[in-house]
């Protein structure tokens, strides 16, 4: 029997092709989407009948419309980086940035773009949401890829 002396191999299970990494990267940022709209609309639903039942000013919708967005792009972020697995910060960040250029291109069609300090600020919540929900996920342990 001939002993070589050549480059070990890893096992088959250990080796993870690049077409399952990007499908793994997809469906993390298909069910970060989902689940960031979903908490979305079920927020914006509940302060939908909250401001229509109680006398609530409404000088507090803008605020509780922040909180609401902000509460959906922290969940997206969560829930794509737990999804990764690595670089949570960065895909928080990434949520975060999405959901702002989203806004800010909504807001330049609608022609109400207006960079005004409350409009920044609404921009920033979205990006600090966003790496905020990417943040909590480190508290975590990193899930084990099969």
């Amino acid at each position: 029997m001939k002993l070589f002396k050549g480059k070990r191999t890893a096992p088959r299970h250990a080796v993870r092709s690049t077409s399952d990494q990007k499908n793994t990267i997809v469906k993390a940022c298909v069910r970060a989407a989902f689940f960031g709209a979903a908490t979305s609309f079920l927020l914006l639903a509940v302060g939908a009948a909250v401001f229509a039942t109680f006398p609530v000013p409404a000088g507090l919708t803008r605020p509780a419309a922040s909180l609401i967005a902000g509460i959906g792009t922290a969940v997206a972020g969560a829930v794509l980086a737990s999804g990764v697995g690595r670089q949570r910060l960065l895909c928080g960040l990434g949520c975060g940035v999405l959901a702002a250029v989203c806004l800010a291109l909504a807001s330049f069609v609608t022609g109400g773009l207006v960079l005004s300090d409350i409009n920044i600020a609404m921009l920033c919540v979205l990006v600090f949401s966003g790496m905020f929900g990417g943040t909590i996920t480190a508290l975590r342990p990193a899930r084990q890829l099969h």
